[in-house]
């Protein structure tokens, strides 16, 4: 009975999927409150920008490694898993603003995010890479070939049924 209300307490069965199809272009560790207070973050939690993708969203905007992100799109963040959840939905070439400390100082920037290489979905508080299902190159000429049996087959049908209806000893009434 614990256990039922424990998942209960935990929130909506099955969690909400979620699925975020950009990127910040950054790779982060979550802090600790030791870490955070050496840094200079006053905030509850922070994510560690641990590498910067050269040239990518957050370099464009400023981001060094060594920054802590503290909120992306207003949402306070602690994990990479929380950065996908406040990207989840949106789509590439939108701004968000993110918070970070650099130096003990906190800063803000706009982030223009890009095209994730690989959509990721989140189910509660873990996120998985999608797999991409992409149609192969022979789907239209199998669809095409598809197409001109069934045509085949059915002007054969017919031309069957016409023939049968012809011959004498065919019954109309019969089911």
């Amino acid at each position: 009975m614990a256990a039922l209300a424990g998942l209960v307490a935990a929130g909506p069965w099955p969690p909400a999927a979620r699925v975020a199809a950009v990127r910040l272009g950054v790779r982060v560790v979550a802090t600790t409150a030791q870490l955070r207070k050496t840094l200079g973050v006053e905030r509850p939690k922070g994510a560690l920008v641990l590498e910067v993708e050269s040239d990518g969203p957050a370099a464009r905007a400023g981001v060094q490694a060594g920054d802590v992100l503290t909120q992306v799109a207003g949402k306070p963040v602690g994990d990479a898993a929380e950065i996908l959840d406040a990207l989840a939905g949106r789509k590439a070439g939108a701004e968000v603003p993110i918070a970070y400390v650099r130096d003990r100082e906190a800063r803000t920037a706009t982030v223009t995010l890009a095209p994730a290489p690989r959509r990721r979905m989140g189910f509660g508080g873990w996120w998985f890479p999608v797999p991409e299902f992409g149609e192969p190159e022979s789907l239209p000429r199998a669809w095409q070939r598809f197409q001109d049996r069934i045509e085949r087959e059915l002007r054969d049908l017919d031309e069957r049924l016409r023939k049968l209806e012809k011959s004498p000893g065919f019954d109309r009434t019969a089911a």
